[in-house]
């Protein structure tokens, strides 16, 4: 290839050499366009239907939802235990309850509200709805309680004072969007699974790298669950029998974890046989924080640190993605710099670049609105190409302080 300077003059004359032949081929040419073509197809192939399962089930268990098969036997809908953790949020669960109360579920159900640190204020609001509603009891944490987990104490005494055999878990920070979402999330337990895991989104992820990360960290461990391979859920919106957790002893493998009682405990409890999961837009819940990129961050690094202690782990097929991707990728600008002047297999690996990428976006597209996310198709390359670096940032900042993530310093 001629040696190209910056002046203008010589650019010209570069273009002027420009031409379309099938000879003069350099070999490395050859060998950058069958690396991109073969990157390329498997990206077309099996990494967007892996991106697309979570998608592909979603839509299933909606189109059985509009023709009722997802009401039939709604009479012997199993008792559910409705588990609600209350971190000092009233205001909050003072609009969460009524939502609870206002579901349309045919079987038995209660509603526990587990006031972590006796607050007066979360005490009121259970109180004001105690009179008209007597299925709603209340639970506490102790103030005093140290060098534990709050949440998995709070989760114990809620699971301990249940009175149903099954137990959803969910928090006073998510809003439930539907009057369905109690019948959904326990269509597993009706069809004879023990175990049951739903998705919470973060409310008010404004930038679109935050975004991608949560559904792509949600595809992970959702695609996981849905071809039998669960290790883990989400805290705020999960479910299971009682009796497992009582088999398992409770959070007895990892009580000097703040955290793991989402995916540590669900890999312990889980299995092909046992566990289901709900996506349907019924199902979903959505979680409010003050500051929700800051949210986000934090539960990306308590789960990579408490993935550390998985025995089974998920979204390698997601890796891989990403590293065929930077394959096809550097085969292209590499192939394109060899064979010019030539241009018409530079031509040719460009031609590629809208054939990949635009599939693959408009697939993770379609995966964010399963799981109730906004996400444009054009916006999807930037972060599906870099997110393997936040991925390592989180990596090498997860166990940076133990105070996060041991029980022997509270934070």
């Amino acid at each position: 290839m001629a040696h190209i300077q910056t002046d203008g003059v010589s650019f010209r004359m570069i273009m002027a050499e420009i031409y379309f032949s099938i000879y003069n081929v350099p070999a490395v040419v050859w060998v950058c366009l069958g690396l991109a073509v073969v990157c390329g197809t498997l990206l077309l192939t099996v990494y967007r239907n892996h991106v697309l399962v979570c998608a592909r089930y979603a839509d299933r268990l909606d189109g059985a939802d509009e023709t009722g098969r997802t009401d039939a036997g709604a009479e012997t809908r199993p008792g559910v235990s409705v588990i609600v953790y209350a971190d000092d949020n009233a205001s909050a669960l003072a609009s969460l309850l009524p939502r609870l109360f206002s579901q349309q579920y045919a079987g038995a159900f209660e509603v526990i509200v587990v006031n972590d640190g006796s607050s007066a204020e979360v005490a009121d609001v259970v109180k004001n709805h105690l009179a008209t509603h007597k299925n709603l009891y209340q639970t506490f944490v102790p103030v005093e309680a140290r060098n534990l987990s709050r949440k998995k104490l709070g989760i114990s005494l809620g699971v301990k004072a249940a009175h149903q055999p099954y137990v959803l878990i969910t928090s006073a920070r998510c809003s439930v969007l539907s009057d369905r979402w109690l019948r959904d999330m326990t269509a597993p337990f009706a069809g004879g699974k023990d175990v049951v895991l739903g998705f919470a989104g973060i409310n008010g992820l404004t930038r679109l790298a935050d975004r991608f990360d949560e559904v792509a960290t949600a595809a992970e461990w959702l695609t996981s669950a849905i071809e039998g391979k669960p290790y883990r859920g989400i805290g705020f919106n999960l479910g299971y029998k009682r009796a497992l957790f009582f088999d398992a002893k409770g959070f007895s493998r990892s009580l000097t974890l703040h955290n793991g009682d989402d995916d540590l405990f669900i890999s312990q409890i889980a299995t092909k046989q046992n566990c289901g999961v709900a996506l349907t837009g019924n199902s979903r819940v959505e979680v409010s924080f003050h500051n929700p990129c800051k949210a986000l961050r934090d539960m990306r690094l308590n789960h990579c640190f408490t993935a550390r202690m998985l025995a089974a782990k998920g979204g390698r097929m997601f890796g891989i993605g990403t590293l065929l991707l930077w394959i096809w990728i550097a085969a292209t600008v590499t192939g394109v710099v060899f064979s010019l002047p030539n241009a018409l297999y530079a031509c040719a690996l460009v031609g590629m670049v809208p054939a990949v990428s635009v599939p693959l976006s408009l697939a993770w597209s379609r995966t964010a609105k399963a799981l109730g996310v906004k996400l444009p198709a054009f916006g999807v390359p930037w972060p599906m190409m870099w997110r393997w670096v936040r991925n390592l940032r989180y990596a090498l900042l997860c166990g940076n302080k133990s105070r996060h993530n041991y029980t022997w310093s509270q934070k």
